[in-house]
Formats: C-alpha cells, structure tokens, sequence
C-alpha cells in the first residue's frame, strides 16, 4: 500500500465586489420588504459583480490573495480546480481562463459543477491528488455571479444569493504547516434536480424563443423542501463529527453560508450554541460555491481558527448534494 502524504491548506484568499445590494435596494425591485428578508433569511445585503467582471476575474482576485496568503508563485501551481455553476460561458472551463490570467503556466485544470458543494468537493479532490503524490500544489477556487442568473421578479430567489469568490492552496502538510485535511464527504441524492436548479440552457432543454420567454434560464428553488433538508443534512454532518472526535476537539463550524435560519435550526438541533459557527450571511449572501473559501478567509482573519483545533466545513445544495471537509488548524 503507498503512503499517503500528510496535506494541509497553505493560503487562503477572498474577493467580494464592490457593489452592495442591500434588502432597501431590493424592496424597490420585487415585492419584498427588509424586516421580511430578514426574519426568513437572516441577509441584509449581498454584493454584485461589476459590468465588467466575470466568473474568473472574481476568483483571479481570491487566488492571488491566497497564493500571497501561502507565499507562493503562481508557477508553482500545478492543477487549478475550478467550482462554479455560473461559469464564463458553458465551455471550455473557466479553469483555463484562470490559470492563463494567473499565470500559472505550469498548471492544468477543469472545472467543477456542485453549486454550493462545489468548493467542499473540489477541496477532496485537491486534498486526495496531494495526498496520492501525482500533484504537489492545488488552487481549488469557489466563485460564482450569481446576479446574473436571478430573476429579480422571484422574491424567493433573488433576495438570497450574491456573487463573490473564495480560494485555497493545497500543499503536503510540511509545506503548509496549518489547515491539515482530516476527512471528507461526497454525497447526492438522485432525482431531486428540479428542487433547486437553472432549468433551461443544457440538453434537457436548449435555448429557444420559448425557454427564454419563460424564464426558464432563470435560478428555480422550492424553498420548503431546500430548507428542510439543508437543516437534516447540516445536523447529520456536524453530529457525525463530533461523535467521531469528540466535542471538546471542535474549534469552529464554517459551513456553507446557506442561510441564516436553517443554520440556527440546525444548530438547535444538535444542542450547541451559535456562537460555535461563523457566518458572514448578513453581509454577503449565499454565494453558493464560494461560500465556504469566502467564510473560512474571513473566518481566519478574525482569529477564529484555533490551532489544533478542528474545523468543520458542511455544505450542501443543488443536485441534492452534500458533504463535509474535516481540518485541523
């Protein structure tokens, strides 16, 4: 059997845009009011890419951040792992785009289509290709534009999600010397695609006169049946953790920013207080796969990752997909 190499995070980075739409914005755009947002979400408001940014130029900004965070250049990069549904455009990968504007000419790299599991998922990836020895340094960015796929006639929708990027550089644990990836998961429920989808664009439903006069290239959500099972899935994970470590071990939760009421109900559900997460959902919104990098950056900026404790890192979402990275900081 080959050993596995130990593998841990050697740098973070997050972009947001400039742009704040905020609850008072968006009362003026759909049938919706701030306390309203409020109480179901928990959001005041969400940043929105500029005209003249896209998907990569979101995450560009996040992966120089975490290549300085990791003191590295982008030469050393060996693959760029690239989550996003909101990609540049359908093909080729937005991965290739990021690395020529990276200049990480040494590097390949695709993308990876999970919606709000995406980074958790890309983050396995990276962790086992690191750990096998076939590659040495990983980006794994989330990044998402949102906006652009929200129709701002849809209140369940549009007042949720924002656009921002988040990233994070794999490396054996030696090189790292932080962040080391305990465990992961990858699961999805087959058959539940329509509960949270973009309905029309891929070989289901092409483009056509008809697709777009109805919307249908829109973001879709049922969000009773999205919210009941984000509060199942979030409890299972974080519970199954901590009765496989132990409570005492936990440090911080950091999950995908979801929403602020299922990750309160989850929480009572599990008995553990509120102050054992970090959220930054009021400032910035869901923005699905770059929610996590997003909130473990500024998660570690505010000192609350303890070392040698662990991190727990659930998300889930589109598809129905879940899953968890485990880490030790």
């Amino acid at each position: 059997m080959v050993s596995q190499i130990p593998v841990g995070i050697a740098g973070l980075g997050r972009y947001l845009p400039g742009k704040r739409l905020t609850n008072h914005d968006l009362e003026k755009l759909v049938d919706t009011s701030d306390e309203w947002i409020r109480q179901r979400t928990g959001i005041c408001e969400r940043r929105i890419a500029a005209p003249d940014e896209i998907t990569s130029t979101l995450a560009l900004h996040a992966a120089r951040q975490a290549l300085e965070d990791a003191r590295m250049s982008p030469e050393e990069i060996d693959l760029v792992v690239f989550a996003t549904v909101t990609g540049d455009q359908a093909f080729p990968a937005s991965a290739c785009r990021l690395g020529h504007d990276l200049g990480a000419v040494n590097a390949g790299g695709f993308d990876l289509g999970a919606a709000c599991s995406g980074f958790v998922f890309g983050a396995q990836v990276a962790a086992g290709m690191v750990a096998n020895g076939q590659f040495r340094n990983v980006l794994v960015v989330g990044a998402e534009v949102l906006s652009r796929f929200l129709d701002y006639r849809d209140r369940g929708t549009c007042v949720i999600f924002g656009d921002g990027a988040g990233a994070a550089v794999f490396t054996p644990l030696d090189r790292a010397g932080r962040g080391q990836f305990l465990e992961g998961s990858i699961r999805t429920e087959g058959g539940a695609e329509d509960v949270l989808c973009q309905p029309a664009g891929g070989s289901r439903l092409p483009p056509t006169v008809e697709t777009v006069t109805n919307r249908l290239h829109y973001m879709k959500m049922g969000g009773t049946k999205v919210y009941k099972f984000a509060v199942r899935v979030f409890a299972e994970l974080v519970q199954g953790a901590i009765d496989r470590y132990g409570l005492d071990e936990v440090g911080v939760i950091v999950p995908h920013q979801v929403n602020q009421r299922i990750i309160e109900s989850a929480m009572a559900q599990i008995d553990l207080p509120m102050d054992r997460v970090f959220t930054n959902i009021d400032r910035v919104g869901n923005t699905s796969a770059a929610s996590v990098p997003i909130a473990l950056r500024e998660a570690y900026e505010a000192g609350r990752l303890v070392e040698g404790k662990l991190v727990l890192c659930p998300a889930f979402g589109a598809g129905m997909s879940w899953g968890q990275v485990v880490l030790r900081w």
